[in-house]
């Protein structure tokens, strides 16, 4: 009997199981095979592209194991007896229960046999003695013919894996090579993931998202992230300098900053303790010593670089710092206590004196400073009522009596 599964995947059973079935006394033939069947040996060939294999039982695949270190090294089919789907591997294992336990490693198998474990059936078709032997008939049986039919579920051909481990990018660079070469197997799952991203918040895509940050998290995943970073950052300087180019450029927009900072408040707000112990853990880290002497040492560096920019930056702090701290103060008549003049600052009326011939240079302010702030005179008598013939107070404590 000849069960055919799809174009290139036919069963062979040497007794049909439902004629099987109909028997109703379990030994009425003396054929020995037929019995046997009845009682779970049926013996079965598999064709994959017209070339057939028999299929081994538990007891034949004990009895084919490698005696000099005891390993099972086979070559088997998973086949989804609903859809026709199949999926050639090999298995390498010391033991019959890893042996039992491992079903393949196939990103687009592995998928498909969590949603309908129910349906695959595996059979083992070959036994060998070495890694070697499993990867030459893997790679002689998964060919580029085969990786064409659209049932299909491998992604490479075989023969990869066991003596030679290709690094991640080679891996990567031979599965990006595939779905190139063969776009019409990966359009529907581009296109659903496609469709789910660009579908808004849903709760599927926030229940995905939090399971990668979730794994992502973990200092496992964190220390190799933080690994590939500074290897690529050591081989690809100038793309680095540009990504942080258009990062820099990007975190400025304002659509980027509203955005920011609505997920910060939104984070603070959940999370008050976490933003207590962060902003602490931040001013610590920014007023140690390790990070003054750093930002010593990088302001240094700059302003030799950029003389011109760093005395410009000077002037300009020292205008704010000006503008910040000055008062306007008033000199008034101590006969008539009218104000005479008003001034932006105590260095702007210092000068006025020094222009007037009043003052010999602008040490004079602090007499004005002392008349302002009425501080005590030196012989112990009161405060200072003048200075320079004038009487000086602060605009604003004018203004306010007023």
């Amino acid at each position: 009997m000849i069960i055919t599964i799809n174009e290139n995947i036919r069963i062979w059973k040497e007794f049909n199981p439902i004629e099987l079935s109909w028997d109703d006394n379990l030994f009425n033939s003396s054929d020995t095979k037929r019995n046997l069947a009845r009682l779970g040996f049926n013996k079965e060939r598999i064709a994959i592209k017209n070339r057939w294999f028999d299929v081994l039982t538990p007891s034949e695949l004990v009895r084919k194991r490698n005696k000099n270190d005891g390993y099972y090294r086979v070559v088997y089919i998973q086949i989804n007896m609903e859809n026709g789907e199949y999926y050639i591997g090999k298995a390498n294992r010391p033991k019959w229960s890893e042996l039992k336990r491992y079903q393949g490693t196939g990103l687009k198998f592995v998928s498909k046999f969590k949603r309908n474990k129910d349906q695959f059936a595996r059979y083992y078709i070959a036994a060998c003695e070495t890694a070697e032997e499993t990867e030459q008939l893997e790679a002689s049986i998964v060919d580029k013919d085969l990786l064409s039919d659209e049932k299909c579920l491998n992604l490479v051909v075989g023969g990869g894996g066991t003596t030679k481990h290709p690094s991640i990018a080679e891996t990567s660079e031979k599965k990006r090579e595939f779905m190139k070469n063969h776009p019409e197997q990966f359009k529907p799952m581009l296109e659903a993931s496609k469709n789910a991203f660009q579908s808004g918040d849903t709760p599927a895509l926030r229940a995905r998202s939090g399971r990668i940050k979730e794994v992502m998290s973990e200092e496992k995943y964190r220390e190799m992230s933080r690994k590939r970073i500074a290897k690529w950052k050591e081989e690809n300087p100038k793309e680095y300098a540009e990504a942080r180019r258009k990062n820099h450029e990007k975190i400025k927009t304002p659509e980027c900053q509203a955005k920011r900072k609505a997920s910060l408040k939104k984070w603070v707000k959940k999370n008050p303790e976490k933003y207590k112990a962060w902003q602490e853990k931040v001013i610590s880290s920014r007023t140690s010593q390790k990070a003054n002497e750093k930002r010593e040492a990088s302001l240094k560096e700059w302003n030799d670089k950029h003389p011109q920019k760093a005395k410009a930056n000077t002037q300009k702090r020292a205008k704010a710092a000006a503008a910040k701290t000055s008062k306007e103060v008033c000199m008034i008549d101590l006969q008539l206590g009218e104000i005479l003049k008003i001034f932006p600052s105590q260095h702007a009326a210092a000068k006025w004196l020094v222009d007037n011939g009043k003052a010999k240079n602008m040490n004079c302010v602090s007499s004005i400073s002392s008349v302002c702030l009425r501080k005590p005179c030196t012989t112990g008598y009161g405060y200072r009522k003048k200075a320079y013939g004038y009487d000086w107070r602060f605009t604003s404590e004018i203004e306010a009596k007023e």
